[in-house]
């Protein structure tokens, strides 16, 4: 999720390395301005700039080495070996450099060098050395320190303590969307350079790549900054949605991801909304979707987020996309539609396989006591649907009352375990008329308990894929169940034979672990035939 404060407002966003750098002004250092004298003497036609932070060469450009054999790298390596004085360092300085890149450019090979100091990188210190097709070095911007003071301090704070403290500054709303990185670098105060936890955190809110340099000893936060690259500050589209729905969760402003450039219309990637009511909802001038529940627009903006919510969840499963059989996807590139505002007040949502489409009804509470509410607002009924159309794209036409029946006891496991909450649809169904949801995968239904009808019938696939993932995890569950669908080869597959395919994608993939359990689940407790 994304706040309506701009990241670059965000506490978090520090950036206090700037006044140190860019504060700071320093002299030539001795040793760097005696062998530079020497070394330019000895370098007709070059030139030199000293960078004021570090007192050593920002740059030297010239023809600044005869010509050697050997690669670029061999070449860059040999000639900061022969030169240290020139950059301001020693020897045993030079031997610490630790080549972390080249590329080529403007025909010339660069190598890039990163200063350490007792193998612990320094932040922004390195070296680039140019060398040209004659090998010869022709360019050399340095940021090495020079005369490196590191402050000496033991260490107390722990790699875990660290994530900890980044973690408690961003805020308890933290949202991360990848994994968190760190490791120890010197890193430049006042007082010299102190170790220091480098910790990197992928956040959807606060929106960002934050880095955050802790001391290693005392735990302060010495800098932090979000190190995400933005056309500008308020160019995310974003919209005010209900993560969930409308009784559970409070409005919240989102990114929504994956638009299409301009960024002013809920198109992407993966997701088209069209709005049966309206013409489409164009983003204001700041690239927000600004509208309040009861305008027209705003389901759009909920779908938007829902669809892009599914669609990441199964690519992590696995999903190839709408490409193959789905009729819109595979002409669109895998985009998927999803039509709101559909019909009048029309109590239902659904999937169309003939168009690849998706639709949500506004629903007819309250003015007809037993209708539904809006179901574009219930993000686990769009997911519910969505999981129709990645069914349909790996096994199109799959019929049979059991085969329908499993199409909705899937849909329904999806839709709940996406946010692991085994109740769906609670705000759609009024809870003073009805029962306050419209299924409940977290149940004891066995399989000769229900009727044909495919809806009740799932219930009991359902809440048998429900129990299993709450013997095994979500992360186990998800990739079984998923896979058992995808591995469906009948067009009428029976409840049996989808729970043989859950014990093949156990016994190939698991090695057979979870046999017991989903024999227990599924055969014993529900009823489904061994």
């Amino acid at each position: 999720m994304f706040k309506e404060e701009s990241s670059a407002k965000h506490p978090a966003n520090r950036s206090q390395v700037d006044a140190l750098v860019l504060g700071r002004a320093s002299e030539p250092v001795a040793l760097a301005a005696l062998a530079s004298t020497q070394f330019m003497a000895d370098q007709p036609g070059s030139s030199l700039e000293w960078n004021a932070a570090t007192g050593s060469p920002a740059w030297i450009q010239g023809r600044l080495s005869k010509s050697k054999r050997g690669t670029a790298n061999e070449i860059s390596r040999s000639f900061l070996l022969d030169n240290p004085a020139v950059l301001g360092v020693t020897a045993e300085d030079v031997e610490e450099l630790k080549e972390i890149d080249s590329f080529d450019w403007g025909g010339l090979q660069f190598i890039r060098h990163q200063q350490c100091h007792q193998g612990l990188p320094v932040i922004g210190a390195s070296v680039l050395v140019a060398v040209d097709t004659n090998k010869q070095v022709k360019l050399v911007t340095s940021g090495l320190q020079a005369n490196l003071s590191v402050q000496s301090e033991e260490k107390m704070i722990s790699p875990k303590e660290a994530r900890q403290i980044a973690r408690n500054d961003l805020g308890e709303d933290l949202e991360l969307r990848g994994a968190i990185t760190q490791r120890i670098v010197l890193f430049p105060t006042p007082e010299g350079h102190v170790e220091a936890h480098q910790v990197t955190i992928p956040a959807d809110n606060p929106l960002g790549s934050w880095n955050y340099f802790i001391s290693t000893a005392s735990g302060e936060i010495l800098d932090s900054f979000n190190d995400m690259k933005f056309h500008s500050y308020f160019f995310a589209p974003r919209a005010r949605v209900y993560p969930e729905n409308p009784e559970e969760t409070p409005l919240t402003t989102v990114m929504l991801r994956n638009i299409n450039s301009p960024y002013k219309k809920l198109t992407g990637l993966y997701c088209k909304v069209i709005n049966e009511d309206a013409p489409p909802a164009e983003a204001g001038r700041d690239y927000r979707f600004a509208f309040e529940p009861d305008n027209t627009h705003f389901d759009e903006c909920q779908v938007y987020y829902a669809v892009e919510k599914a669609y990441q969840y199964f690519n992590e499963l696995g999903f190839r996309g709408f490409k193959v059989n789905n009729p819109y996807g595979k002409v669109n590139g895998g985009q998927i539609v999803a039509n709101v505002h559909v019909g009048s007040k029309f109590d239902n949502a659904y999937y169309d396989p003939s168009t690849g489409q998706i639709y949500f009804g506004d629903g007819s509470y309250p003015s007809s006591p037993d209708g539904l509410r809006d179901l574009a607002k219930e993000v686990d009924v769009v997911v519910h649907e969505f999981t129709h159309a990645v069914i349909d794209e790996y096994h199109p036409q799959m019929f049979g009352s059991e085969g329908l029946a499993l199409h909705e006891g899937y849909a329904d496991y999806f839709a709940c375990s996406l946010f692991g909450d085994p109740d769906m649809g609670e705000y759609v169904v009024p809870t003073s008329e009805k029962d306050g949801m419209i299924r409940n995968c977290d149940n004891d239904i066995r399989y000769s308990e229900t009727s044909t009808e495919p809806h009740d019938r799932g219930r009991a696939w359902a809440g048998a894929c429900w129990h299993l993932r709450k013997a095994v995890g979500k992360e186990v569950a998800d990739f079984m169940i998923f896979g058992s669908m995808l591995v469906l080869s009948s067009a009428t597959p029976t409840f049996k034979y989808a729970k043989d395919m859950l014990l093949a994608i156990d016994q190939n993939w698991c090695g057979s672990e979870y046999r017991s359990i989903i024999k227990r689940i599924f055969e014993v407790e529900r009823g489904i035939p061994a």
